[in-house]
């Protein structure tokens, strides 16, 4: 427990010099919010006391002096509000909390003070309480939330909002853009979905191997606590997503496909031949979306848990005749990242929470770097061993790489949140194993090979809703990102696998 909460507290320190680094992205937003009863008056709370001024800088440079009196949640002065939040509950939900703590810094100038419930057993006269903790406001918002909304209340001058394991991200993000600027927190729960804009920021998350059924694995584990983490074990994070699809995975000549052939499709929008990587059949280059989106002054990171001459990344990052070829995908690599500044990190095989503190640390900061260009970005982060234990028939091993990526997708959904113009994507290259689903919780695979099963496709984010309901060839999902980033990809092949729209 002990090795836990450093863990904790190592991580959350580590956010906050991320949050110190990142920029913050302004855009015009979009706005999608329902409530579970009709939003009341405004509460009758009576106006404390005047406090000093706080200092903002105005929209020209020049510094304006806002009464912090002016500055207020539900008629109470934002000055006499301690930010409170449960270290029991996922790393999230602190993360939350010193993210809200920074931005009413960043925007008012008042300095809130942040604590944890357990420091703090008794309530201050006025809490802005983050997450599920034991408050009794908090026992009160029992919101019933589904997928990626979130929930607030207020009573008796005290706040809360709540949202699932990263979900508090979107509670936060919208906390500050609804009422901080002095729209009431309704008295009685109200359920919202994220803030999101239309996408600067592209993500494609690839789970090699990963077929349907393999994303039904949690079903056979789910309360055996088989790995270690504090959250992401009981269901697949993609299931909470709002668009939901398939992809069809066949190679170029209609067989099926390896992930080199796979990998390639999914990063140029053209199909080749087993083998090839960002080649076609014939051996000419093609240009991928890392190559595309750098072409537009965006920045572009792949990261996989493989080695980064695996046949997923290298497809996303290099141009070789043939995915044996490690030395040739290596040069390729190195030429590619100093034509595009692409960041390639790769490698990241580990399983316990300790070990996973790296992971985590790395795809945070990748994607902070991306985060401040402000021409926007692509990252491709691929988790390659649901495939490998596939190929070996181990259903555990198997779950538990699907459980690791869990844990990515939820870093991904968390910045996401916090950045509204981010669009993501999760798939797979194929499936593995032709796994099958006997019901009640038991799992069987019938092959050690790859499939030419669908595979599932699940989106978030503006733009996103072209993929809900479809079955698309995997050459599509390429293209589509290209289509939202305002540019085309494999344009002389539109006539048979155009983008969506």
């Amino acid at each position: 427990m002990r090795s836990k909460l450093l863990m904790k507290r190592l991580f959350a320190a580590l956010f906050a010099l991320w949050m110190l680094f990142a920029c913050a992205c302004s855009s015009e937003l979009s706005v999608k919010e329902t409530a579970s009863s009709p939003v009341p008056a405004p509460q009758e709370e009576k106006q404390s006391a005047p406090a000093e001024p706080a200092v903002l800088p105005d929209p020209e440079g020049a510094v304006a002096e806002v009464p912090v009196e002016g500055l207020g949640i539900n008629g109470w002065s934002l000055s006499e509000f301690t930010i409170v939040y449960s270290e029991a509950q996922p790393d999230y939900t602190a993360r939350a909390a010193l993210w809200l703590q920074n931005e009413i810094r960043t925007k008012t100038g008042v300095e809130l003070p942040l604590a944890t419930v357990e420091s703090l057993p008794e309530p201050a006269p006025h809490e802005i309480v983050v997450g599920e903790t034991s408050r009794d406001i908090s026992k009160a918002l029992a919101a019933k939330a589904d997928g990626l909304q979130c929930s607030f209340l207020a009573r008796r001058g005290h706040v809360a909002l709540e949202g699932e394991s990263f979900v508090i991200a979107a509670a936060a993000y919208r906390f500050v853009t609804d009422y901080l600027g002095g729209k009431n927190v309704p008295a009685e729960i109200t359920v919202a979905d994220p803030v999101t804009a239309p996408p600067k920021h592209f993500v494609l998350l690839i789970g090699d191997g990963m077929g349907q059924n393999h994303v039904k694995l949690f079903e056979a584990y789910r309360g055996q606590k088989v790995v270690d983490y504090t959250d992401g074990e009981d269901d697949f994070y993609g299931n909470r997503f709002p668009y939901r699809g398939l992809a069809v995975t066949n190679n170029l000549e209609g067989g099926t496909t390896d992930s080199a052939a796979a990998g390639t499709a999914l990063s140029t929008g053209c199909k080749t031949s087993n083998g090839r990587i960002g080649r076609s059949a014939e051996g000419a280059d093609l240009l991928s979306i890392t190559e595309l989106a750098a072409s537009r002054g965006m920045a572009t990171a792949v990261m996989s848990t493989e080695v980064s001459s695996g046949a997923t990344p290298s497809a996303f990052s290099a141009h070789a005749d043939n995915r044996s070829e490690t030395e040739a995908i290596l040069a390729s690599q190195k030429a590619v990242q100093a034509a595009c500044g692409t960041v390639i990190d790769c490698d990241y095989n580990v399983y316990t929470a300790a070990e996973l503190t790296a992971l985590e640390s790395a795809l945070t900061e990748n994607l902070a770097t991306l985060y401040a260009n402000q021409n926007g970005s692509f990252i491709m982060y691929e988790e390659a061993y649901i495939d490998k234990h596939s190929h070996n028939n181990e259903l555990l091993l198997a779950f538990k790489a699907l459980a690791r990526f869990n844990q990515a997708i939820g870093i991904v959904m968390e910045q996401a949140f916090y950045h509204p113009d981010t669009l993501v994507v999760i798939t797979a290259d194929h499936e593995t194993g032709s796994l099958v689903n006997r019901g009640q919780g038991k799992f069987s695979y019938t092959s050690t090979a790859h499939s030419n099963f669908k595979v599932p496709v699940f989106a978030y984010g503006q733009g996103a809703e072209v993929f809900h309901g479809q079955t698309v060839e995997n050459v599509q999902i390429p293209k589509t990102l290209a289509k939202l980033m305002g540019a085309s990809l494999a344009a002389e092949t539109d006539a048979q696998y155009p983008p969506l729209h």
